[in-house]
């Protein structure tokens, strides 16, 4: 059984790892390129992590907020309607049903001898949960989404920027900084690929090898824009 409160931020956790390493490790490599040092790749990749952090967590948290407000207008509009016009709403949930694969004869003794398919609330929830196409329970929390995309994307951005850390102090080159980068990135991103598959259930070496391929497709792209606009300048 997979714990409510990891199901509630996989999505976030996944995203804002999956952002963190590609987006940073792109442009650490694409400043590196470019021509600059150690100093300017850990400069540049630290505001990427940090402003990278607090833009996608505002951004989870808004679009959580946003959902849960349309949701909750749909339920007041709907109770509104059922107020006004409760034959009308109980005719669109009796053709609903009816679209889900019930026979007109069972939508009939469903809606004539159980109570709670009567009952205005369940209504509201069931002609709401059709429209916008999420149930009250499934409904996101902004607070908790924002943490764990904040977190996530700190975490990933960490693991393209470590190398030119120990560069810095002269330990490994900038060369071997930037492969040891791809590798730790390319193993992170793996590494999520197999963790998702624990919820998911589906395989995980095509789960990793997804998550790797699609990953460094886009740090291929933040690179290249970096070596560009370096050669260019």
């Amino acid at each position: 059984m997979i714990p409510t409160t990891v199901k509630e931020v996989i999505r976030d956790f996944v995203f804002g790892m999956e952002d963190g390493l590609v987006s940073n490790l792109g442009l650490v490599l694409g400043v590196a390129a470019g021509g600059g040092d150690a100093s300017i790749i850990l400069l540049a990749g630290a505001a990427s992590m940090f402003a990278g952090a607090f833009s996608m967590s505002a951004g989870s948290y808004l679009s959580s907020k946003s959902q849960r407000e349309v949701y909750e207008h749909e339920i007041e509009s709907t109770r509104d309607e059922l107020m006004k016009n409760p034959r009308k709403c109980y005719t669109e949930m009796h053709s609903s049903l009816i679209k889900e694969g019930l026979t007109k004869e069972e939508v009939n003794r469903l809606l004539k001898k159980s109570s709670r398919y009567k009952h205005p609330e369940f209504v509201c929830n069931y002609m709401v949960q059709k429209k916008v196409g999420i149930s009250k329970e499934k409904l996101e929390i902004p607070f908790k989404n924002a943490f764990a995309m904040f977190f996530s994307f700190l975490l990933g951005s960490a693991f393209p920027l470590f190398p030119f850390l120990i560069s810095k102090f002269d330990s490994i080159s900038l060369f071997q900084a930037a492969i040891l980068a791809s590798a730790l990135t390319i193993a992170a991103l793996f590494g999520v690929g197999l963790a998702k598959t624990y919820y998911t259930k589906l395989s995980r070496v095509k789960s990793g090898l997804e998550v790797v391929l699609i990953g460094l497709c886009a740090g291929l792209i933040g690179y290249f824009v970096g070596w560009l606009v370096g050669h260019l300048g």
